[in-house]
C-alpha cells in the first residue's frame, strides 16, 4: 500500500493552477495577477472634473435620451414635459439640483450611488415637475411652452422674521 502524495491529501488547494505549473516548468517568474479595473477617482485629493459642463448638457446628453416615458398633457396617463424646461424657473432648480447629485453620488459611489440617486433623486423630483399639477402641467411638445405664473406672496413681517434664529435686520426690497 502506498501512502498518498501529502497534495493529493489536501485536495485541491494545495494544487497549483495551470500558470504556477507552467511558469514551474518553464522556470519563468509567475506574473503577478491583473489588479481589477474599478471605476474610483484617484486618492489625491483633487476635485474630479465633472461628466457633464452644465445642467444643459446633462439634461441634453444623458438625461433626456436615459429617461423613458410616455408624455402626454394635463391630467392624460403619461407625463407632461416641456421641452423648453428652462422657461420653468423650478424645473431649473431641480434639474440642477440633480445634475449636481449626479456628478456627486457616481464619483463618491461608484458601486450604488447611481441607484440611489435614481430613487432618491430623479424619482421625486422627475415626479413633481411632470405631475398633474407640477410646472410642466401645461405644456407639452406638440402646444409648446406655456409661461409659469409665480405663487401670490406677500412680504413677511419682520416681528414674524424675528422670531427666527437667523433673522437680521436688512433692508427689505
Amino acid at each position: 500500500m502506498t501512502t498518498p502524495d501529502p497534495a493529493e491529501r489536501a485536495g485541491s488547494a494545495a494544487i497549483p493552477d495551470l500558470a504556477t505549473l507552467l511558469d514551474q516548468m518553464t522556470g519563468r517568474a509567475p506574473e503577478p495577477p491583473p489588479t481589477p479595473a474599478v471605476d474610483k477617482p484617484p486618492d489625491d485629493g483633487a476635485p474630479t472634473a465633472p461628466m457633464f459642463s452644465d445642467v444643459d448638457s446633462f439634461m441634453r446628453h444623458y438625461l433626456a435620451p436615459v429617461v423613458e416615458r410616455r408624455v402626454t398633457q394635463g391630467a392624460a396617463n403619461g407625463v407632461n414635459w416641456c421641452p423648453w424646461w428652462w422657461k420653468h424657473p423650478e424645473a431649473i432648480s431641480r434639474l440642477y439640483a440633480l445634475w449636481r447629485a449626479w456628478e456627486t453620488l457616481r464619483v463618491a459611489d461608484p458601486d450604488t450611488g447611481m441607484s440611489i440617486w435614481w430613487r432618491d433623486h430623479f424619482d421625486n423630483h422627475f415626479a413633481v415637475l411632470t405631475g398633474e399639477y407640477g410646472p410642466f402641467s401645461k405644456c407639452a411638445p406638440d402646444r409648446g411652452h406655456v409661461d409659469t405664473t409665480p405663487l401670490p406672496v406677500e412680504p413677511a413681517p419682520a416681528e414674524v422674521l424675528a422670531q427666527l434664529p437667523d433673522f437680521e435686520v436688512r433692508g427689505r426690497g
